[in-house]
């Protein structure tokens, strides 16, 4: 008996790696079709409501950009939240393109930015009732934004 034989066979002495190239021909009825690389590879697109509430993220971004720069203290300070905004709204492009990797950037980013805005959201209550309103909608549309996001790969097996 040799285990060292360069070629994978099962007992019969078939070669049982798929053959490149070869069409297989399918069972008719049985619901399976042959997929092309790029259908495969093509990450989908996001459906309606998540299509919505990653827009409204991206709105709300540029609505809350002025209250932004009012409280900024310094020129230098203003910049960096415009390229943030620039930078927000470009991946807020990707994921309605549907690029796999600008989800989950885009889930992680919400995510992050939940948990830290949340955790300020105390003190904000206190110094600056109108940034806390601000900041409670943002948590609440990135919330929803990473609810969807998520729940947008999960199909149920009952139709």
């Amino acid at each position: 008996m040799r285990y060292l034989d360069e070629s994978p066979r099962d007992i019969n002495r078939r070669d049982w790696r798929p053959v490149h190239g070869a069409d297989i021909s399918y069972a008719t009825g049985s619901g399976l079709s042959r997929a092309s690389a790029a259908e495969v590879a093509k990450s989908p697109v996001p459906g309606r409501w998540t299509r919505r509430v990653v827009i409204a993220t991206g709105v709300w971004s540029v609505l809350e950009l002025p209250f932004e720069l009012w409280i900024s203290t310094s020129a230098r300070d203003a910049l960096a939240l415009v390229t943030a905004k620039l930078l927000w709204l470009a991946l807020v492009g990707f994921v309605l393109a549907g690029h796999r990797v600008a989800r989950i950037a885009y889930g992680l980013l919400c995510t992050i930015g939940l948990i830290a805005m949340a955790f300020a959201l105390p003190a904000e209550y206190r110094l600056f009732p109108l940034g806390f309103a601000l900041t409670s909608v943002e948590c609440l549309l990135k919330a929803t934004a990473f609810v969807c996001l998520v729940c947008a790969g999960v199909e149920s097996d009952e139709t």
